[in-house]
């Protein structure tokens, strides 16, 4: 596995890639597997949630995500893993359906570290895509992070960056602290 390097949406040469309308993935992919394992690698080293890969050069629809693991602690001061964390790995994604309700959140992207706006998205999102093994699967009323994350990376398989979603630009700021929990970076 190897960490890969994001492109910036402020670096005129990376925004060219993050523009592009990304080509389908022709599936099989012998090298699809060390592809993602390089994404999921990259996303943790860049603590983000998403990670598209025009992010890292290749103008492809192939996207991840990753929703962190449900936590609880305890009055004694121990954890308990409520839920594991959960990886997505989607392959020619295409959003089939959506809420038709909009709902603000801060969010953020790898691809302009630190900075946060508020971006209006749908409140859930029903995904076709394909797995690696290029079955064609469904994800039903994705809501919540996970439905937020697939919006974000699949807008940049079509070269939609986040900032270009902000209606109201003055909400747009740099952050220098650890997001809280209800800002996504993706």
């Amino acid at each position: 596995m190897a960490i890969r390097r994001v492109f910036r949406i402020d670096n005129e040469e990376d925004k060219k890639i993050l523009k592009t309308h990304c080509r389908p993935v022709k599936l099989p992919d012998p090298g699809l597997k060390r592809l993602v394992a390089d994404m999921f690698e990259t996303m943790h080293a860049n603590n983000g949630v998403g990670l598209a890969a025009p992010q890292i050069g290749l103008p492809i629809r192939l996207c991840i995500v990753e929703l962190p693991p449900e936590i609880e602690e305890r009055e004694d001061g121990t954890t308990v893993v409520l839920a594991p964390a959960q990886q997505f790995v989607l392959i020619n994604p295409k959003i089939v359906k959506s809420s038709g309700e909009e709902v603000l959140r801060e969010e953020g992207c790898l691809s302009l570290p630190g900075w946060y706006g508020q971006v209006p998205r749908q409140t859930w999102v029903t995904v076709e895509f394909q797995d690696l093994g290029g079955k064609w699967l469904r994800l039903r009323r994705a809501d919540g992070l996970l439905g937020w994350a697939i919006q974000h990376e699949v807008d940049h398989l079509n070269g939609i960056l986040f900032t270009e979603r902000i209606r109201d630009l003055s909400t747009l700021r740099e952050v220098s602290r650890t997001p809280e929990s209800n800002e996504v970076a993706a």
